[in-house]
């Protein structure tokens, strides 16, 4: 047998036992000996779920921000329909006022210390001759016969213009102030910085008065009754209405309570023959008349100081009483006696008068219950302002400081001209001319 018949014989036994379920690792003659013929393996085949294909994930994968962005998409719409209808809640019950003009009011206080470094005292306001001078915010506002000046706490001008009105008036608030015309129907509410509102009213403006948050109260004339009284929200929204009779009179002073929502009214109106003042003391809350106090017979109101929830000082021509406002009763009071009223400087804690006894100026000081603490001579005084500690009288070309026991501290006496006022703001000013500076015990 020759070479070629053993291999045809040699392949076929191969292919027998490839057939039978054999497994051969001879290599196959002629090739280069690396591979070797097996016999297939039968397939195992699973009862799991095939595996996802890497399309199918791509898919799922790139769906999803998608959705993420869908559902974010869906909570800002609900989140802003939520707001705007919080928003037109508030602004339906008022709520807003207050707020949004609180934050005007910081943006003023803000640019005014921002810009503190181009002020300073003394200042030339320009207005020799003042009809009022009024503390705002540590500044001032002062009132000429034809302008307005309002002074930042720094020293710097902050507002001049002139309101064209014959008889201009003053009402200061918190951070605002109105000018109104009592020689007519009109009226400019401003902030420190710009003018805000200005409103004509159809009768004649009588009285203004502004509480600390910048509420304003406007007393006018009256076609059907004595006086209308209107109290207006920072916004100038309309908030109470007064309606007043003959027998509640026409008011002649009015002064907020710190809690900005009570407020006094001080009446004049004539009973049995006399003119009779009478102070209503009232809630914007309620619309009942509140309990009234009814002053000595032939007395006129001249000023209303509300300083507490329980103490409400009120000066008369003839007497000085510490009311209380829940009960519109007498806890304290001090007659004059004759004495003729120069002016006042009612406090918390103290009280200073310039009475004229005798035909000579004394000053008078009292505790919180107006109990007597000194009576000394005052000379040529004109004027008195006072603060916890301290009482200043305005003498011509002088300032004198004094204790309320009645001991003199120190007095100025190096002044230009006669000093017109003193200003407790946010330094201690005095004013003399045209001109503001801070008022300081002299160098030794």
């Amino acid at each position: 047998m020759n070479k070629a018949d053993k291999e045809r014989q040699e392949r076929r036994r191969r292919m027998l036992a490839r057939e039978q379920g054999h497994t051969s690792t001879k290599p196959i003659p002629g090739t280069s000996g690396d591979i070797g013929l097996r016999t297939p393996q039968p397939v195992q085949r699973s009862t799991a779920p095939p595996p996802a294909t890497p399309e199918k994930t791509t898919n799922l994968k790139s769906l999803t921000p998608l959705l993420q962005q869908r559902q974010r998409r869906r909570r800002t719409v609900l989140g802003v329909i939520v707001l705007v209808i919080a928003l037109l809640i508030a602004i339906f019950t008022g709520a807003m006022s207050a707020s949004i003009a609180l934050l005007a009011d910081g943006v003023d206080s803000l640019t005014l210390y921002l810009n503190r470094g181009s002020g300073g005292w003394p200042v030339n306001t320009g207005i020799s001759e003042p009809l009022q001078i009024e503390e705002l915010a540590g500044g001032f506002v002062e009132l000429g016969a034809e302008d307005v000046v309002v002074y930042s706490a720094y020293g710097n001008q902050v507002r001049n213009f002139q309101p064209g009105y014959a008889r201009p008036v003053l009402a200061v608030g918190g951070t605002r102030f109105v000018v109104y015309n009592r020689a007519g129907n009109e009226l400019q509410v401003s902030s420190r910085t710009r003018g805000l509102f200005t409103r004509t009213f159809d009768d004649g403006i009588l009285l203004c008065a502004m509480s600390n948050n910048n509420t304003l109260a406007v007393v006018t004339e009256s076609g059907r009754y004595t006086a209308q009284l209107q109290i207006f929200d920072p916004s100038f929204n309309l908030t109470y209405n007064w309606q007043m009779t003959q027998n509640e009179g026409t008011p002649i002073a009015l002064d907020f309570a710190p809690d900005n929502r009570r407020f006094a009214a001080g009446t004049l109106a004539a009973r049995d023959g006399q003119l009779s003042c009478s102070i209503y003391f009232m809630d914007t809350a309620d619309e009942s008349e509140g309990p009234a106090y009814t002053a000595t017979q032939g007395s006129m109101l001249l000023l209303l100081d509300w300083q507490t929830d329980s103490r409400v000082v009120a000066v008369f021509d003839t007497y000085i009483a510490v009311l209380d406002p829940r009960t519109a009763t007498e806890t304290a009071r001090y007659d004059f006696g004759g004495a003729t009223l120069q002016s006042a400087a009612p406090g918390m804690r103290q009280t200073a008068l310039l009475l004229n006894i005798r035909g000579g100026n004394s000053l008078v000081t009292f505790d919180s219950d107006l109990t007597l603490l000194a009576e000394i001579p005052a000379r040529q005084a004109y004027g008195v302002t006072a603060t916890d500690t301290d009482i200043y009288l305005l003498c011509p070309n002088a300032v004198e400081c004094y204790s309320y026991d009645g001991v003199q501290n120190w007095a100025r006496e190096d002044l230009a001209a006669h000093p017109q006022a003193v200003l407790d703001a946010a330094q201690l000013l005095v004013f003399t001319g045209s001109s503001a500076e801070v008022l300081a015990p002299p160098a030794s």
